[in-house]
């Protein structure tokens, strides 16, 4: 009896040992894996942005013009197919890195569809009419970032559409409205 429990001992010995060596025993063992929808670390960096159906340059030709104390802008679809104007635009002037606030009191209840040869519109007040936005200064550039559906600058250049006259007085309250399907909304924004 003390043999076949002797063997036994040994038997169960070496599998462990085989095993925790990287050797192969007769039972199968259950393989992990990641899921393959997982990403690891720094891999979601290189992957490119997702743009789905979202409006952004080269399809989107941004114009400008001077409405009173605000500045209309005016995105056309010139693309062939419909795209979806999300959110606000992301306004720069000069060399910025920061964008223009946004007022969400004109936000739609739904992100604006642009069918080909259609205008989405949004307009920016570049001071604040009570002069709390400090002297302010004149900008000579203004770019437009799209956004993704989940609120993001859409990657890539953006719309560098021309200031009338060249030039536009901005202050630290300059403030953009969303994406709007007419002028008057966006005006009244």
């Amino acid at each position: 009896m003390k043999r076949i429990w002797t063997a036994a001992a040994l038997a169960v010995t070496a599998t462990l040992a085989l095993t925790a060596c990287g050797g192969k025993s007769d039972k199968a063992e259950p393989k992990e894996s990641a899921p393959a929808d997982v990403a690891e670390p720094g891999e979601e960096d290189d992957k490119p942005q997702e743009r789905g159906d979202a409006c952004g340059a080269p399809d989107m030709k941004v114009e400008t013009k001077q409405h009173a104390a605000k500045l209309l802008l005016v995105a056309t679809n010139v693309g062939k197919k419909p795209c979806t104007a999300y959110g606000f635009p992301y306004v720069r002037f000069d060399q910025d890195q920061a964008t223009a606030s946004v007022g969400d009191e004109t936000k739609p209840k739904a992100p604006l569809k642009v069918a080909p040869g259609k205008q989405a519109y949004a307009a920016i007040t570049p001071t604040a009419p009570d002069g709390s936005g400090g002297p302010g200064r004149d900008a000579h550039k203004l770019s437009v970032t799209f956004q993704t559906a989940g609120g993001d600058p859409l990657q890539g250049d953006p719309a560098e559409p021309a200031l009338p006259n060249g030039t536009l007085h901005v202050d630290d309250q300059a403030k953009a409205t969303y994406w709007l399907p007419d002028e008057k909304a966006a005006l009244a924004g």
